[in-house]
């Protein structure tokens, strides 16, 4: 049961009605929508990371996924696990971002970001070697785009491990492909 009550969604700002009514009624996001003075905000960064960022749904999602991972979110890990599966990542995959150091078995430049997000979740920071390397694989939009769905996502898990809001039984997040 969550720790902080769920904002009943008849309760909502219209802008935080639309964004349940376009991404599901989550427990996520009736937390979230306590907060009504920063829903709106982040509701607009989350809809620009899933309908119009420039990394693929895969990419995205597996650097979601792995974030849930490092940070043990089970919420992320469950809502994630089947969007990342309409991403196209397999089980096998799912389970390899669970993995403690180096995530085995990606190719370029799923490998890159991932020692990226690996790096930067466990130390707070990321080497040289692994800057350049992403930078090497990304443009520096497409890196700071990842850096902030990175924030996005590390600082979500935080608010849902804190707060252990139910995992939704019937609502999956959706998203465009």
């Amino acid at each position: 049961m969550s720790r902080i009550p769920l904002t009943p969604v008849e309760s909502l700002t219209p802008t935080a009605r639309d964004f349940l009514r376009r991404h599901g009624e989550l427990n996520v996001f009736r937390l979230l929508a306590g907060a009504p003075k920063v829903f709106d905000g982040w509701s607009a960064m989350v809809d620009a990371q899933l309908d119009g960022g420039s990394f693929s749904p895969r990419l995205r999602e597996l650097v979601i996924l792995r974030i849930a991972h490092l940070q043990r979110c089970a919420y992320q890990i469950a809502q994630h696990t089947d969007v990342g599966r309409a991403a196209g990542i397999s089980d096998a995959e799912i389970g390899a971002l669970s993995a403690e150091g180096p995530v085995p078995g990606f190719a370029e430049p799923e490998n890159t970001v991932l020692i990226f997000v690996g790096e930067l979740c466990t130390t707070g920071t990321v080497t040289q070697e692994t800057f350049a390397a992403t930078r090497a694989v990304l443009d520096e939009a497409r890196l700071t785009e990842l850096l902030l769905l990175i924030g996005l996502y590390y600082g979500l898990a935080l608010v849902l491990n804190a707060a252990q809001p139910d995992i939704d039984d019937q609502a999956r997040l959706e998203t465009s492909p």
